[in-house]
């Protein structure tokens, strides 16, 4: 958890977005802070399945008003050599498809591993591959993703999201599909996740998801048009 001696994970300080169309509705002056083993819950309006709250979480877009900080620093001031590689230290899994389907879903799920980290392949491969299996899979799809089942799409995106370790877990409706067998094994390793303090983003518009105790966020967010109001 946080210590006073810790940058927080990820602080958003008075952040507006401009209205896009890949986007449900904006953001507009949200304002929190994610400690080390910190969880945000953010409950979506009903409709409303695309925020752009991820987005700037990991430096993809900038607001048009206010300041993201990741580890304490601005993701504006970064160089986009820089704000790759602090991408490499973010974990995700996408609202919409997230996967380059040119690649095959293996290589997609290690890709980030590969590119930003010095750890050798065999290890990437092996973390990967208990991930699968610990979240339902028999192991590491080995085709594209548009040959590749939803549900299994699904599971490989949470494999992507927890590997590596990383230090901020960004996951949009990550139980879709999968609701409610995906939940043990999803909660388990949020909690493992949280215990090695990465800050987790929670993104959901199912209900009961909303009122799992065990979560235990530390923040709870409803979305209200462009607004999010803590509860």
């Amino acid at each position: 958890m946080k210590t006073s001696n810790q940058q927080p994970v990820l602080s958003f300080e008075g952040v507006t977005s401009e209205p896009e169309a890949i986007y449900d509705v904006p953001i507009w002056g949200f304002n929190f802070t994610l400690g080390h083993g910190e969880l945000l819950l953010v409950r979506l309006e009903r409709g409303h399945f695309r925020i752009p709250l991820a987005d700037i979480a990991v430096g993809l877009v900038e607001p048009t008003e206010g300041k993201v900080r990741f580890n304490g620093k601005d993701w504006r001031g970064m160089s986009p050599e820089r704000s790759a590689a602090q991408r490499g230290r973010c974990g995700r899994v996408f609202s919409g498809q997230g996967w380059c389907n040119e690649m095959t879903v293996d290589d997609n799920i290690t890709l980030a591993q590969r590119h930003h980290t010095d750890r050798p392949q065999r290890e990437i491969e092996a973390e990967a591959a208990n991930l699968a299996r610990y979240f339902g899979l028999p192991g590491l799809p080995m085709r594209t993703p548009g040959q590749t089942l939803r549900g299994d799409l699904g599971r490989a995106a949470l494999v992507r999201a927890f590997l590596g370790r990383p230090e901020l877990i960004v996951l949009e409706q990550p139980a879709k599909h999968l609701f409610p067998e995906i939940m043990p094994p999803l909660m388990n390793a949020v909690g493992a996740a949280r215990s090695r303090g990465t800050a987790v983003v929670w993104i959901t518009d199912e209900p009961r998801i909303w009122s799992e105790g065990g979560l235990r966020a530390d923040i709870r967010g409803t979305m209200f048009g462009s607004r999010m109001q803590e509860e």
